[in-house]
Formats: C-alpha cells, sequence, structure tokens
C-alpha cells in the first residue's frame, strides 16, 4: 500500500468510528464500526446512514460532510447523497461546510473554473459549500448520451465563487483526493 493511500486509510480510519459514535445505541456503534474491521465499508454507511434516517436523528454540518465524503469514497454518493443531505439539522451544531443537495445549484462546465483542463466536457456539480467564504468544492462529471450526469466522479475542484482565489484540483487518481479536498475547504473555512 503506498503511503498516501496509507494516509487517506489512517484519516477514514479516524472519521469512521466518530460518525458511528452519532448512534445513541452501542449495539448500532458497534455494527458500524464493525464493518470497518472487516472492510465492508458500503455495508458500514448503509447501517449507519438508515440509522440516522429511521432514528430521526440529528446531525451537524460537519459530520454531514464527513458523511458525503465517505460516501463518495467508496461509491455510495449517488446512492446514499439523497438521504444524507435530508437527515434532520443539529442547530447546536451549525458549522461550515454544508452538503448540498443534488441539482441545488447549475453545474459549471470545467473551463469556467479550470480554462486550462484538458477536457471541456467536463462539468462541475457544486457538492460541498462554505458560504462564508465564498469556497465550493465540487465534483467533475460528464453529461452521459443517456441523459444523466456520470456515475464516477472524476475530479474534485475547490474554488471561489465570485473571487479570484486560484481553483484547487483533486485528481481522483490521488489516493484520498476527496479527503484532501475536504481538509482544504474546511482550512478555507476556519481562516473565515
Amino acid at each position: 500500500m503506498s503511503d498516501r493511500r496509507m494516509a487517506a486509510y489512517a484519516a477514514e480510519g479516524a472519521v469512521w468510528p466518530r460518525l458511528a459514535r452519532l448512534l445513541p445505541d452501542p449495539g448500532d456503534v458497534d455494527d458500524v464500526r464493525a464493518c470497518w474491521d472487516i472492510g465492508e465499508q458500503e455495508a458500514g454507511l448503509d447501517v449507519l446512514v438508515a440509522r440516522l434516517r429511521a432514528q430521526g436523528l440529528a446531525i451537524g454540518d460537519a459530520e454531514r460532510a464527513e458523511l458525503a465524503a465517505m460516501a463518495g469514497q467508496w461509491g455510495e454518493g449517488d446512492r446514499l447523497g439523497e438521504t444524507i443531505v435530508a437527515l434532520p439539522r443539529d442547530p447546536a451544531r451549525p458549522a461550515p461546510p454544508r452538503v448540498l443537495a443534488d441539482g441545488a445549484e447549475e453545474p459549471l462546465p470545467v473551463r469556467s473554473v479550470l480554462p486550462d483542463h484538458p477536457q471541456e466536457e467536463l462539468f462541475l456539480l457544486p457538492w460541498i459549500a462554505c458560504r462564508s467564504r465564498d469556497r465550493v468544492l465540487a465534483r467533475a462529471h460528464w453529461w452521459e448520451e443517456w441523459g444523466a450526469w456520470s456515475h464516477l466522479t472524476r475530479a474534485y475542484v475547490l474554488f471561489a465563487a465570485g473571487r479570484p482565489v486560484p481553483p484547487r484540483l483533486f485528481p481522483v487518481e490521488e489516493e484520498g483526493a476527496v479527503w484532501s479536498a475536504l481538509v482544504a475547504l474546511r482550512a478555507d473555512a476556519d481562516r473565515g
């Protein structure tokens, strides 16, 4: 395993138990953690999101962003994304960033943010935003011929809406790209 992949796995490993502890029942927490331990992250996400939803548990915006990143990392973003966005918001823990519902904002041609990007057919779908700093983390996708966005995210792009701040590209080929992008967004929010 590469050093970069090991660092990404360690970052996820730190987030996973914290997300599991959002559930009040220790048995549920153990179920979610067991999924991580045996390498069944997709099943663990299913259990975690389903139990949060079934119990109507409110979560903070920071946890919602981590759940969205975890779902994206494990290819579950399309399936779990709407449910994650719809989980009740905990007003006691409002903190940037905020996960956006798919389609909440207009897609942007990749070249409107990254003028020199070689794949002009890519579009950026705003995904997680920090409005206090006008920073947006977007997923890059193709529009498929059957009339839907490509299932797989091609890259993550962090940019400033309406401000001359250089955008940052996080290619999915780089291990832990989603976590690196989320950390960068949070660092910008903390500089607020």
